[in-house]
């Protein structure tokens, strides 16, 4: 068995070259342009400045046309007789999208309609020794939803966003590539994996899937099962290696899948476990079957979704690792960029890391997406990050036919044996909030069964059931948000049962104070959003167009409220900002105020609650939205305020009730805390101390522990406009603060802080040591376009205690520039 490289440069040119005259003219004088394989058309394209780019200023709209075309990708390769000689030729595409046709030296040897599938074509009958031809046809994925839509005995409703290709639910693709109301609709074309063309001679193996179970603590039995397409009958020799066992002898293959399965038992092995609780510790696996070698990273550890039932007619939700439940930290997940060519292991490691910076041990894979690529799921079984993996459906009715249910099936028997083996992968969830939206369309309220009907055949009679036959030891969740199987409530605002999605705030326009208003039992959706920093939105809109309401900073907001929600809020809670960049800034502290003061306070309730996911954790491209991570994979103050708020033993204080003040410290850690001592302390804004309350205490592992109650009404020498409560933390290894104002911050009566920097060089970056006057409240540091991060942003000092930073820096730089670029901001000088 051999394998024929078929990546690297193709020839890339449209099928009508009259037809996108209009809107292109160099294919009339040129034959075609490169087009690097793995990669997607649009990147070729922009690369050969035949379109502008997209994610500035409006081009968004400007590259419509290309979406709305057929495009071919051509190449030649050489075939040698001894190729051919005994062999089966096997192409094979994966990440293939989306409506494709393939000829070999002009035969039609097959197609493809399915993004999420593994497509493999026999084409040795259309090969010939010497030069042969391959061709690609890319048919638009719109055209051919727009044809099929027309097909429909009744429409199957679908979300529609600001800049929308039409009937994205009609096709098995990234469904947000159509269009969301935080990403642009550049419907991508391309391969996004490698291309194999293999000669095989013995057979090939089309999936190796593990089950492990504990016999002891640290002995575990572990059986492999391989399903190998043989070409012929044979006898193969065959092995499989982990953990120093080795199983090897010999199989008797017929034409076509045999099953084979190993059966070993590893001793002295160490658990798996997620981050913030041990070591994620993997063990290689090596296979041969015959010729063919396959080797993959597992871990041990043993995962269950608790989903009890409560004597209050609640339900739970809670993940438990190796007998230890785990409160779930983390954020949803989106496609990291629009274009898929950029979808790169380095960039998937940049931002994995950073969440797991910011304390989290999950990611919600969103089902508006793609299932990623191995380099993420290898990287979050590395990294300790537990995966919530929804299914590609999203926010959407879907059709319900044989052809239709037959493509998502053959798309799940490839997935789940593809995904079954990372440690990280928690739960296999349905869809995204397709059972919701049921409700949400016209079409599907005049007539609900009719789509609930649909909704059933595919999700239960599908979904579902494919992936509880093909990973029965993993749980399945029909929907998110969800109750649970069989049970259909309202999961928007029932906080009683299984995972909520929690809008409230932001569609609904509620005050932050509506965080205080549930006791969810697990939070997977829930969000605010805020602008990019100037530096990020300097990369997409001109300076002359530098104001909220300019036609370029609309355009890359593209939730149609979502401006004016954040200057509502601003004056709610803020003073109005003086200027557009303090506007950007005070818009980053809002955010991650809501989302403080919903996940600090969902946290006391544990174990109640065991689980915060917010919206969203990345962007696809440079945009206002509700990622803590801009498209830039700059630190918004939301990410830096998540590394304290996710922090295993964080002291919280809030104030549900007006007039009182509730005092917990929470532990989500596994080890406890002694000597534990806890300072609350009264300031006011002048820097006077009005008094404080101490305390000592042996913190428990996984605790939430309630410390006190403040009723501020009998303390009339509190002026609740002049005063702060500042929370203290500390052991033998442990320092944490927090802080909470007794008033909204345009009601408080702050001072200028007065706040000096300096600024020394450091091994790897620079020391910032930030001293100030008087209290200052919500200080940000930006470097500006400086790639880097500081090891703590958006704090609060005090004239006592000055804040000393590391800024890490990715890039080489001086200190005068740092210096020159290094920009202080805080919420009393955004209003001045």
């Amino acid at each position: 068995m051999h394998t024929l490289d078929s990546n690297g440069v193709w020839n890339l040119y449209p099928l009508d070259t009259e037809k996108i005259a209009p809107h292109c003219k160099y294919f009339l004088n040129h034959d075609h342009i490169p087009c690097t394989l793995p990669g997607d058309i649009h990147s070729a394209l922009l690369a050969a400045s035949i379109i502008p780019d997209p994610y500035l200023g409006t081009q968004e709209l400007d590259i419509q046309w290309v979406g709305q075309n057929d495009w071919v990708l051509q190449r030649t390769f050489s075939i040698s007789e001894a190729d051919l000689r005994d062999t089966h030729a096997i192409l094979t595409l994966t990440m293939a999208d989306t409506i494709i046709d393939i000829l070999v030296n002009d035969a039609h040897i097959g197609s493809c309609d399915n993004q999420f599938r593994r497509w493999r074509f026999d084409i040795g009958s259309a090969l010939q020794v010497g030069q042969n031809s391959i061709k690609l046809i890319f048919t638009s994925a719109e055209n051919h939803a727009i044809k099929e839509a027309a097909k429909l005995a009744y429409p199957i409703p679908y979300s529609v966003y600001p800049v929308s290709a039409k009937h994205r639910n009609l096709v098995r693709k990234t469904q947000c590539h159509s269009g969301w109301d935080w990403g642009p609709c550049i419907l991508s074309f391309g391969i996004y994996e490698p291309i194999q063309l293999t000669f095989a001679d013995e057979g090939i193996i089309e999936s190796v899937t593990c089950d492990t179970k504990p016999l002891s603590d640290d002995s575990w039995d572990l059986v492999v099962q391989v399903i190998f397409n043989a070409q012929k009958a044979q006898i193969l020799p065959c092995s499989a290696t982990c953990s120093g066992v080795t199983q090897q002898g010999s199989i008797e293959t017929q034409v076509g899948l045999n099953k084979i399965t190993f059966h070993l038992v590893c001793n002295k092995v160490q658990r798996w476990w997620p981050n913030g609780e041990g070591k994620a510790v993997l063990y290689p696996l090596n296979l041969t079957i015959g010729s063919q070698e396959v080797s993959k990273r597992i871990g041990f550890r043993t995962l269950v979704v608790k989903t009890e039932e409560d004597a209050e007619g609640g339900k739970g939700m809670v993940f438990s690792v190796n007998g230890r439940d785990i409160f779930a930290k983390g954020a949803n997940w989106i496609p990291m960029d629009a274009f898929m060519g950029r979808l790169k292991r380095d960039r998937y490691e940049q931002l994995l890391q950073y969440a797991m910076d910011a304390n989290m041990n999950m990611l919600r894979i969103w089902g508006g997406g793609l299932y990623e690529k191995e380099d993420f799921y290898e990287l979050c079984d590395e990294k300790g990050i537990l995966l919530w993996q929804d299914c590609m459906f999203s926010c959407s009715m879907y059709p319900s036919d044989p052809s239709f249910l037959a493509s998502v099936e053959a798309e799940l028997r490839y997935q789940v044996n593809r995904l079954h083996d990372h440690p990280s992968l928690a739960l296999w969830c349905g869809n995204n909030e397709d059972l919701g939206a049921i409700s949400w369309y016209e079409e599907s309220r005049k007539n609900p069964y009719r789509y609930v009907i649909d909704y059933d055949r595919l999700n239960e009679g599908v979904v579902g059931k494919v992936i509880k036959e093909l990973d029965p030891n993993r749980t399945w969740w029909p929907s998110s948000p969800s109750a649970g199987p069989s049970d259909f409530s309202d999961n928007w605002h029932n906080d009683k049962r299984g995972d909520m999605h929690f809008w409230s705030v932001w569609h609904e326009g509620k005050s932050f104070e509506e965080y205080y208003s549930i006791k969810p039992r697990f939070v997977s959706e829930f969000g605010y959003q805020s602008f990019p920093s100037l530096s990020t939105v300097a990369t997409y809109a001109h300076p002359s167009m530098w104001n909220l309401t300019s036609v370029e900073m609309e355009h890359h907001q593209k939730n149609p409220r979502g401006n004016s929600i954040i200057i509502e809020n601003f004056s709610r809670y803020y003073r109005f900002p003086t200027n557009f960049e303090q506007m950007l800034y005070l818009s980053q502290v809002q955010q991650a105020t809501a989302m403080k003061m919903a996940i600090e306070y969902w946290r006391t309730t544990m174990p109640h609650c065991m689980g915060t996911l917010y919206w969203q954790l990345n962007d696809n491209w440079p945009v206002a939205s509700w990622s803590s991570i801009d498209y830039t994979l700059k630190w918004k103050l939301l990410h830096y305020a998540a590394k304290r708020f996710y922090a295993p033993a964080l002291p919280i204080a809030y104030q549900k009730e007006d007039g009182k003040v509730e005092v917990y410290i929470v532990n989500d850690g596994p080890k406890g805390i002694e000597d534990a001592k806890l300072s609350v302390k009264f300031c006011t804004f002048d820097g006077q101390k009005l008094g404080k309350q101490e305390y000592r205490l042996t913190i428990d592992a996984k605790s939430s522990t309630h410390m006190c109650t403040i009723d501020l009404k009998k303390k009339p020498k509190i002026d609740r406009q002049k005063t702060f409560i500042y929370l203290k933390l500390k052991s033998d290894d442990l320092y944490i603060e927090n802080c909470l104002l007794l008033d909204k911050p345009k009601a408080c009566q702050l001072c200028d802080p007065g706040i000096e920097t300096h600024i020394e060089k450091a091994s790897g970056g620079f020391l910032v040591t930030v001293s100030c006057t008087h209290p200052a409240f919500e200080v940000a540091l930006d470097a500006q376009d400086l790639k880097g991060v500081f090891s703590d942003n958006l704090f609060n000092i005090r004239p006592t205690a000055q804040k000393v930073v590391f800024f890490k820096t990715h890039e080489s730089i001086t200190a005068l520039q740092f210096k020159e670029k290094l920009k202080v901001f805080d919420v009393f000088s955004s209003s001045k």
